[in-house]
Formats: C-alpha cells, sequence, structure tokens
C-alpha cells in the first residue's frame, strides 16, 4: 500500500478521469492548468508519485507515462501527516521484528541482539532511528528494558 497527500491523489484522480482523453500519457500542462498548481509544487507532486510507482516523469517533452494508476492507495492530509503515518508503520514493523527476537530467546531477548535485529535486519534502521523506536516502544509501554547480572535485556 502506498501512502500520498491529498494533492497527489487529485493528480491521480485527474489522470484517471481522463483516460479516454489521454490513453497512456498525458501533458503536465494540462494537469497544472486544470488543478491550477504552479510549476514547481507540479513538478514536486508529480516526482513524489513518480517515485511511489504510479507514473513515470518525461520532464523533458513534459508529460506524464502512467505506470499503475491502480495501486492501492491511504491518503493522508499534507506531508507531515505522511511523515507521522510512515513512522507510525515503521514503529509497527519494529514490533513484530522486536516480537519475534523475543520469542526465540524465551521471552528475554538481549539489548546487542534486539538492536542488532533492527540495524542489520530486514529495515536497517539506523542507530539514532533504532535508539529513538526503542524508547518510543518503551514510553508506550510495549517494550520493558531488564537488567540482568550478565547484562541488559528486552522484553515484551
Amino acid at each position: 500500500m502506498q501512502v500520498i497527500t491529498k494533492n497527489e491523489n487529485k493528480i491521480l484522480l485527474l489522470i484517471k478521469n481522463n483516460l479516454d482523453k489521454y490513453p497512456e500519457k498525458i501533458p503536465y500542462n494540462k494537469i497544472k492548468d486544470i488543478l491550477e498548481l504552479s510549476e514547481t509544487s507540479l513538478i514536486d507532486l508529480l516526482e513524489a508519485l513518480q517515485e511511489k510507482n504510479f507514473i513515470k516523469l518525461d520532464s523533458d517533452a513534459k508529460e506524464v507515462h502512467y505506470l499503475d494508476l491502480y495501486l492501492e492507495t491511504k491518503v493522508v492530509e499534507d506531508k507531515s501527516a505522511l511523515k507521522s503515518y510512515m513512522l507510525n508503520k515503521t514503529e509497527e514493523d519494529a514490533y513484530v521484528i522486536i516480537q519475534n527476537v523475543i520469542s526465540k530467546y524465551n521471552g528475554y531477548a538481549p539489548r546487542y541482539v534486539l538492536e542488532g535485529a533492527l540495524l542489520y535486519g530486514e529495515l536497517e534502521l539506523s542507530p539514532k532511528r533504532t535508539y529513538n523506536i526503542i524508547v518510543s516502544l518503551e514510553n508506550k509501554n510495549l517494550l520493558k528494558k531488564v537488567k540482568r547480572a550478565d547484562g541488559e535485556y528486552y522484553t515484551i
């Protein structure tokens, strides 16, 4: 599922509604005129849609080619809501990984193993991001740090 902003959704809806006139591509000046967007904001929105694999932007010909307009989407208000949603999504993914690691260690996973799973596992988080997610999960009482004689451990 792709998470898009309201403005990105407006562009997708405009393209979908004009597929009969423009079956394979649409000039991006047409999008700009219909939605009354500035050139720079239009380019930013189109590049964001290109990164999410909905369209392919041809800047030289000033055309938008369609890749997959019907990907499953979730529409959020703006970029700040998008960041917030993605943060929560990353926390959810990290929590699933943490649950798996802790279950392999009979309820208490060593700190270095847990952090290593987040740093070098499928999420490949940065050290700062790993720390922030662990602290966030601790603050939400989803994760608990336990000190034992042989080191620090985490449990659910």
